[in-house]
């Protein structure tokens, strides 16, 4: 198959973007024009509360093999994400963030992919212009996550990727709601290589990203992919009971050997070091549930969709509005 005969989508999260979706569409079917004959645009609306539903439709009536797809609420960009690959029909399937990834590095990342590698991600060249607590704590999120979690998270990769068919296939199947694109894409086990990348400014001034907000992302990585913390959990209150059991020989052999003891002592020291063994124990028990019901998937669906829209605009008769000719999948 030729590069001329591929089909590509390109998947795009939205979240209040009324601002910038416009140009990033322009921008993104330009480049799609000059090097595919089949692709479409899939544009993910999580439930926008500004004129970004006002703006995608003017977008349709503008460009063809354009389609939008409205969340019922919003259910976070990871999901979002996770409904575009759900819906996307191309050979390979590009991820986008509207405000920061450049569409011209686009045809480079499908060659690599075409090559062999199931997965291409981005990874930004340096964290420029974030709070310095921030970038601090994103080094230590990368160290922590490679060094003891067992996460294999490239420092800085991004969002920005390129799945082959069958790595899109692959993670579609994955149905967990804590769901993060960053380590899926390594977790179902294709072949990846990496792109370093300036990421472009579309706005003027950029969205703050809160040190909160980078905590509760941090801890959803680890608590949502490693075991290792409950697991530490569980050795620690298995240390504790252990500790625990020596205090009350302690005691007891107080009592045997000492000639005089303050009267309630032994009783005492034995009811507190029987409370707090116990729990030690059912600390131990639930955190090792916990992880448990952490490794099991979720049947719940992961979002609902409001509705979908296409282009109002006709494809010339040469563009596929699907694959007819997909790479093996």
């Amino acid at each position: 198959m030729t590069a001329s005969d591929l089909f590509v989508t390109v998947v795009a999260p939205l979240r209040n973007d009324a601002d910038i979706v416009a140009q990033f569409v322009a921008d993104t079917v330009a480049m799609l024009k000059a090097h595919y004959l089949h692709f479409e645009l899939l544009l993910i609306d999580d439930a926008s509360t500004d004129d970004t539903a006002a703006v995608l439709q003017d977008v349709l009536t503008r460009y063809e093999s354009v389609r939008v797809i409205r969340l019922s609420r919003g259910f976070g960009s990871e999901v979002a994400i996770a409904a575009g690959l759900d819906s996307s029909i191309g050979d390979f399937v590009v991820v986008m963030l509207p405000d920061t990834d450049p569409p011209a590095l686009v045809p480079q990342m499908i060659e690599q992919s075409r090559r062999g590698a199931g997965v291409v991600f981005g990874i930004r060249r340096d964290r420029a212009g974030e709070p310095v607590l921030l970038r601090l704590g994103a080094a230590l999120f990368y160290g922590a996550c490679n060094r003891f979690f067992g996460l294999n998270i490239p420092k800085n990769s991004t969002h920005f990727r390129v799945l082959s068919r069958q790595a899109v296939n692959a993670v579609v199947q994955i149905r967990d709601r804590n769901r993060y694109l960053r380590t899926l894409s390594a977790y179902v086990g294709y072949s990846s290589q990496s792109v370093v990348y300036d990421p472009i400014r579309r706005r003027a001034k950029t969205r703050p990203k809160g040190i909160a907000a980078g905590i509760r992302l941090a801890l959803g990585i680890i608590v949502a992919n490693s075991l290792q913390p409950l697991y530490f959990a569980v050795g620690l209150g298995l240390a504790v009971v252990a500790l625990n059991v020596l205090f009350l020989v302690y005691v007891v052999a107080i009592y045997l050997f000492k000639p005089h003891v303050a009267e309630g002592w032994t009783t005492q020291s034995l009811m507190l070091g029987a409370m707090f063994g116990t729990l030690a124990l059912l600390g131990s028990v639930v955190a090792a549930y916990l992880a448990r019901l952490l490794g099991e998937q979720q049947d719940r669906p992961l979002y609902f969709v409001l509705e979908e829209r296409q282009s109002a605009v006709t494809p010339s008769a040469e563009r596929m509005n699907i694959v007819t000719d997909p790479v093996e999948r």
